[in-house]
């Protein structure tokens, strides 16, 4: 991360201040490269992952893929208020998360260089570690996002349409987004972690998180992953299905909800018929 921080500051705001601002060396600079990498590599990592589901999933192989629950004269519309949402919203979940990834670049969190630090068999157990903590800690976070007014002021525009599009999977109050987020930066603020899996968890959350959105399940059979299926029933439902990658705590809980696979995972041959379309188009979903 810190490769990142330094050429933000190299490019985008060292040139432009005088001797004696400059980043590393005045922090104010670092903190600002810090702010712009998360707002930049947001708006990239979103536009860039789910332009991507959209297009290949359900535009070219739209007879495999499109579930069809979402009707196809209205998605343009629906993804236009998804992506409102979201860039809406980046500036404020930037900037809430920005103290955090300071943290990092000042050698704060537990963050090391070396593998050898460590060695390899914790460096394979902190991967593991890792999902184990975040998905817990999201589980819980999540059930307290959908009580009450803690729903209805933040967590309910993650919700404004039933069904979902590779474009709902950022598109956060800018509290819920930072809520959710943060525990990935708290994870590595109490457990070391070596700073290049820190940057591929990075990547393969943003990944994740547009994926269990674009409802198109290849997994749903296992009694582990709490997948596509799964979260596309937390949508759909409201009260079930709150993990973010295992089904544990759901089921641990009583909200464990089972999910249809909808296409085979190598040939991609459709499996279920598609869901049924609900009433609304528009949730206004509320709390049993």
């Amino acid at each position: 991360m810190e490769v990142a921080i330094s050429a933000v500051s190299d490019y985008l705001i060292n040139p432009f201040l005088p001797e004696g601002y400059k980043a590393p060396q005045f922090w104010p600079a670092t903190a600002l490269a810090c702010y712009l990498l998360l707002y930049i590599g947001g708006r990239v990592f979103y536009f860039g992952v789910a332009y991507f589901q959209y297009y290949y999933f359900w535009e070219r192989n739209r007879e495999k893929y499109y579930p069809h629950t979402v009707p196809y004269e209205k998605l343009q519309a629906q993804m236009k208020d998804e992506k409102e949402i979201a860039v809406r919203n980046m500036a404020k979940m930037a900037a809430l998360m920005t103290p955090f990834t300071f943290g990092v670049s000042q050698g704060w969190s537990k963050t090391y260089y070396n593998v050898d630090d460590y060695g390899w068999p914790y460096l394979i157990a902190s991967i593991f570690m890792f999902f184990v903590f975040t998905d817990f800690m999201i589980y819980w976070v999540h059930r307290l996002l959908h009580y009450g007014l803690v729903y209805k002021y933040i967590h309910k525009e993650h919700h404004t349409y039933r069904y979902t599009t590779p474009f709902s999977s950022h598109a956060f109050h800018w509290v819920d987004g930072w809520s959710q987020g943060v525990q990935y930066y708290v994870f590595v603020y109490l457990f070391p972690f070596h700073h290049i899996l820190f940057i591929v968890m990075f990547i393969f959350v943003n990944c994740w998180t547009v994926m269990i959105h674009d409802q198109i399940d290849f997994v749903s059979p296992s009694k582990v992953i709490l997948s596509t299926g799964h979260h596309t029933i937390h949508h759909a439902q409201f009260n079930y299905n709150y993990g973010q990658y295992f089904t544990f705590w759901d089921r641990l809980c009583g909200t464990y909800l089972p999910a249809p696979q909808t296409n085979e995972l190598i040939t991609g041959k459709r499996l279920s018929p598609p869901a049924p379309k609900l009433p609304e188009d528009k949730q206004s979903a509320k709390k049993k």
